[in-house]
């Protein structure tokens, strides 16, 4: 919610849109979804559908910290 109490929803982008947000092929992110090991996604009619901030947030914890490796 925002400080003024509205719903704030994260938009949802489709399977092209975060393959070029990410720059990978649209089949590394399906390949990605198979696996598990992608962005977490929602299935709406079949199609995978992502919402941007759960993608911005697996980016997040893909991230290292360069300090703390040996």
């Amino acid at each position: 919610m925002s400080d003024d109490g509205t719903l704030v929803v994260s938009p949802l982008l489709d399977s092209r849109e975060v393959a070029a947000y990410l720059k990978v092929s649209e089949s590394t992110l399906s390949r990605w979804r198979s696996a598990g090991t992608g962005p977490p996604f929602l299935r709406l009619g079949g199609i995978a559908r992502y919402r941007l901030d759960a993608v911005d947030r697996w980016l997040g914890e893909l991230e290292h910290d360069h300090a703390s490796e040996g």
